[in-house]
């Protein structure tokens, strides 16, 4: 079954010792590294702890301001120095009480060395002092650490998880009524005319919920809800493409994703539009690795190949064979001479079961991987 964590590096290969529970909740616990005064003959204690206090104060940082120990700390968590990061960020909450950045970096750092309740514990402090963040969109980037960290511990938990990405997707609109008909909308596009026809006809990009829109989508084939996870999966392709069409039309203003360039070349007199359901889908994604690296970065970035195939078997597991196989077959290079099916070399993973399907389709349980 997927593990919904996106990123490896934060597991339990680099253990700290945890602090005492009074030193990170109650914040009364004193500077474990007050240095001792002692005793000179002839200097006055206070005068000597001065003395001894300035001279510290360069080693162990204690004259940097709240911000510069969050940073110092973010830099060492990328470093893997996690007992560097920790000290540094502990020093930013103990000077600056209210500073939900640095709680939430303390919770990265332990979930990097497996303390997960520690990690929930800071995420969700984090999330109650979000009215101090100084990028309010922040909190969304929080909540998103939050639902993952719970999609991995049983069934209960799994259910705060969808609360808090139906949260963020509602943010943008999920559940209004104008959100719900216009989905519908999408839905009938996709399934009558193929998935070029819906790009053809729909430009709708997502924000700060594409994310909570592939995950939700993930859970409910996980489910076996394939009607939701048609859904939301078919609104994180749209979202997807529609930034690469976009992208794309911004520096070729001529081009346009119906037409078929090459064969409209050569028929002046009228416009040649892609024979099939997903052909113009299928240059345009081979556009952007052709002539935008950045985009296609991104686009991978964004999960596109992992949303495609989503987005594929949700439509068989509804019905839609032919829709499936067109987009199964934007995954797969087909040799014309045989009939068999190569996997694209950006589809990864996802373009090796897209061949599968198309070879003999099928409807994994549980997972999206059989």
């Amino acid at each position: 079954m997927r593990n919904f964590s996106s990123d490896s590096r934060l597991l339990s290969d680099y253990r700290i010792t945890p602090p005492l529970e009074g030193e990170i909740h109650d914040r009364t616990a004193k500077n474990r590294r007050t240095p001792a005064v002692f005793h000179v003959p002839g200097i006055k204690s206070g005068f000597l702890f001065l003395i001894l206090f300035f001279a510290v104060v360069p080693v162990f940082g204690v004259e940097y301001p709240a911000w510069i120990l969050l940073e110092k700390g973010k830099n060492s968590f990328e470093q893997k120095k996690l007992s560097e990061a920790f000290d540094y960020l502990l020093d930013a909450v103990e000077l600056q009480r209210e500073y939900p950045e640095a709680e939430f970096w303390l919770g990265r750092v332990y979930e990097a060395q497996g303390q997960i309740i520690l990690a929930e514990e800071q995420y969700r402090r984090a999330i109650k002092l979000a009215i101090y963040l100084r990028v309010p969109q922040d909190l969304t980037l929080i909540q998103y650490r939050l639902a993952r960290l719970l999609l991995n511990q049983g069934e209960e938990r799994a259910l705060e998880a969808e609360s808090i990405l139906y949260g963020i997707a509602n943010n943008e609109g999920a559940s209004s009524q104008s959100g719900i008909l216009l989905e519908h909308q999408y839905i009938a596009r996709l399934t009558e005319g193929g998935i070029d026809e819906l790009v053809f006809l729909y430009r709708d990009g997502l924000g700060s919920s594409l994310e909570a829109r592939k995950l939700l989508g993930e859970i409910a084939w996980n489910r076996g809800n394939y009607r939701s996870a048609l859904l939301h999966s078919l609104r994180a392709a749209l979202s997807i493409l529609t930034t690469a069409a976009e992208r794309y039309r911004s520096t070729h203003l001529d081009w346009r994703f119906d037409i078929d360039a090459e064969k409209d070349v050569q028929n002046p007199d009228r416009d040649v539009r892609f024979p099939g359901l997903s052909d113009g889908t299928d240059r345009l994604i081979m556009l952007a690795y052709e002539e935008d690296g950045p985009l296609a970065e991104w686009m991978e970035t964004a999960d596109l190949w992992l949303v495609l195939y989503l987005l594929s078997v949700s439509l068989y597991a509804e019905g839609f064979e032919t829709i499936a196989a067109s987009i199964w077959e934007l995954m797969v290079v087909r040799d014309s001479s045989d009939g068999t099916y190569t996997p694209r070399i950006q589809a990864g993973y996802w373009g090796v079961l897209a061949g599968e399907q198309l070879k003999e389709p099928f409807i994994s349980i549980d997972s999206l991987s059989p």
